[in-house]
């Protein structure tokens, strides 16, 4: 390399753009490895699905992530659909931390810190996994870091308002937690200029620039109206809005449009329970040292102090956002018990304070030994390798994490789902989690767009249940259990279809008809899919526990499960009669079973009690099953 060559690197190098245009590539090179490779569970999943049909998400309603991500699904990313959309978070994800970056060097962190910082925080647990998945968090990371960058450029006049407003603007059309920035970004607008509100030709055009993206929200009623308009979404099914079935509106917006946007059934969980949130405050404290390794939380102490000589103003900001984002994630946690992503803002601001006290931290270890020059860069290299040492600690720490985080078996477990011989019309009810997956596939991809898959909770579930059974409407429960997911009937409709008919009778009222079991050899941690059969000739009159054992040759349990019969959902007090109920069940197998033949035995008690069936006996025999060596 000639010196005219290694001049020009080294001048791009110290142009600030450069840098986060590297963090930008860096950040992306560490997550596309690792990234979901298709349809994803939960939230993520509802967002693939509402990218391409630009749906009604979930509050806050998500206008300007759906309409984004719905163009990201129209360019030629990748083949899969759904993975085009989680593209959209991981560039998202990246372009913050670019951003990150120049907010840190906007306060006059080095640039060697800044980028450290924002490479720490990459590799952070939280961070990579809203990365590398559909989530909402790339977004709000990157309008919440824009607004703050631009805030400061404000502060130190560089930036027009207007442009800091309407970064916020389009924070407040997406995630809540963008809205609690607000006033901390006040009260620093006050202190850098306490006169602006004089100057109505400065703040008129501001709050119209905060104000304009919230247009955005005339997308949810807009398409809200154009899909109940539609003839398929018309009407009900089970007392539940079509439009709601079909995954295209959700059920909040039926609750009123401020409900939706301001996410008020949210605000009610977090108003309940402790003021204050110190009930969560040891998870907090060990959620953050899950992210960032103990130094970066000293040097973000460190920054905390610095920061009030550089600029005492941005840190008031700052503490202000850290301080009620910190309450606020608190509070979520204690009244719900989330798993923490309303601390990702707290994490962020971290991240600069760390930048602000690791720069502090070398410009003090070099005027300490400003006289020995050779003493100087010993301590300051030494520094410069340490600081670099913890983004690369985080992600060499963290990647096996990461890529055991890929949701790999999504599309095919929920593949699998509708594959299955139901009836046209059918309802499939289960978690939020699980049931996104199967909406994306039915709305995206045309598959079995003839069922409807509802959310429901345990409750929900069984209401359905009793409405399904008095409709003659074909019903099945979705279970995601150890055996993968699980579509149980209620009631089961086709005795003739059980694979080891075997009547026997409990009581007066219930009879047993049999059970379901692949006949097969099995390998120690199996776990074995077991359906049992019921048939009511009265309403029960009480509920059990039904266990179901392995025994080994010598007599002895290797393996129980135990559980209400279709407990979770319909208990069998509440068995109306005349009907035939499945009943699933998983017996795990140990992964240290040895080989052998083994005997399933099942039974039923309540407590210590066990219930003796007519026949006198007190454990039925089910059937012996093979395990072979692993």
């Amino acid at each position: 390399m000639n010196s005219e060559t290694g001049t020009r690197l080294k001048r791009l190098a110290q142009r600030d753009w450069v840098v986060a245009l590297c963090v930008f590539v860096i950040a992306l090179l560490l997550y596309i490895p690792t990234l979901s490779p298709s349809i994803v569970l939960d939230d993520g999943g509802e967002m693939q699905m509402l990218a391409y049909r630009l749906g009604v998400g979930h509050p806050t309603g998500y206008p300007t992530q759906i309409l984004l991500s719905w163009l990201f699904v129209h360019l030629p990313l990748a083949a899969d659909l759904a993975l085009r959309v989680t593209l959209f978070s991981t560039v998202t994800s990246a372009l913050a931390l670019a951003v990150l970056y120049l907010a840190a060097r906007e306060l006059n962190a080095s640039r060697l810190t800044a980028a450290v910082a924002a490479l720490m925080l990459a590799a952070a647990p939280r961070v990579w996994m809203h990365a590398s998945a559909t989530e909402v968090y790339g977004l709000a990371n990157l309008l919440m870091m824009l607004g703050i960058w631009l805030l400061f450029r404000w502060g130190h006049g560089r930036s027009p308002l207007w442009l800091v407003t309407l970064a916020f603007g389009f924070g407040l059309t997406h995630h809540i937690n963008l809205r609690l920035l607000g006033p901390a970004v006040l009260v620093y607008i006050l202190i850098v200029d306490r006169r602006l509100i004089l100057r109505p030709r400065e703040w008129l055009p501001a709050l119209a620039a905060l104000l304009l993206p919230l247009l955005l929200y005339a997308f949810i009623p807009l398409r809200a109206d154009y899909f109940g308009a539609q003839p398929q979404w018309a009407g009900e099914i089970l007392g539940v809005r079509k439009t709601i079935a079909s995954g295209l509106v959700t059920p909040h917006f039926y609750g009123g449009f401020l409900n939706l946007a301001l996410a008020l059934d949210y605000g009610q969980q977090f108003l309940a329970g402790d003021i204050l949130g110190l009930a969560a405050l040891d998870d907090y404290a060990t959620m953050t040292l899950q992210q960032v390794p103990w130094p970066a939380v000293v040097l973000a102490l460190l920054g905390f102090v610095a920061l009030f000589r550089r600029d005492w103003r941005a840190n008031v900001f700052m503490l202000l956002a850290y301080l009620v984002s910190l309450w606020a994630a608190l509070r979520f946690l204690a009244a719900v018990g989330e798993d923490g992503d309303n601390f990702i803002p707290v994490y962020w601001l971290m991240a600069l304070w760390f930048a602000i006290g690791a720069d502090a931290l070398v410009r003090w270890a070099g005027n300490l030994f400003d006289s020995r020059p050779a003493w100087r860069r010993w301590v300051v290299g030494g520094l410069i390798v340490a600081l670099l040492f913890l983004p690369m600690f985080n992600a060499v720490s963290g990647w096996s994490d990461a890529m055991a985080r890929r949701q790999i078996g999504v599309r095919a477990a929920a593949t699998g789902v509708l594959a299955a011989p139901v009836p046209q019309g059918t309802v499939i009810v289960g978690d939020w989690r699980d049931i996104t997956p199967l909406r994306y596939l039915q709305r995206v991809e045309g598959v079995r767009p003839d069922l409807w898959v509802i959310h429901a909770d345990a409750f929900g579930i069984n209401l359905l249940a009793g409405r399904a059974l008095a409709e003659g409407t074909p019903y099945f429960v979705l279970r995601s259990t150890p055996a993968g997911l699980r579509l149980l009937p209620l009631p089961a409709r086709d005795q003739t279809a059980i694979h080891n008919p075997d009547e026997r009778r409990f009581t007066d009222a219930v009879r047993w008809l049999g059970f379901d079991l692949l006949d097969q050899s099995w390998r120690p941690g199996d776990v074995l899919p077991l359906t049992f059969y019921w048939a009511t000739d009265a309403q029960p009159d009480f509920d059990w526990m039904t266990y179901v054992h392995l025994i080994d040759e010598n007599g002895e349990k290797a393996a129980q499960v135990d559980r209400i019969p279709v407990g979770d959902f319909f208990r069998p007090t509440a068995w109306p009669s005349g009907v035939v109920l499945a009943d699933q069940y998983e017996l795990t197998l140990p992964p240290d079973l040895p080989a052998g033949r083994y005997q399933i035995i099942f039974g039923a008690y309540d407590g210590s009690y066990r219930f003796p069936w007519i026949d006198g006996g007190k454990t039925q025999f089910l059937t012996e099953i093979q395990v072979v060596d692993s």
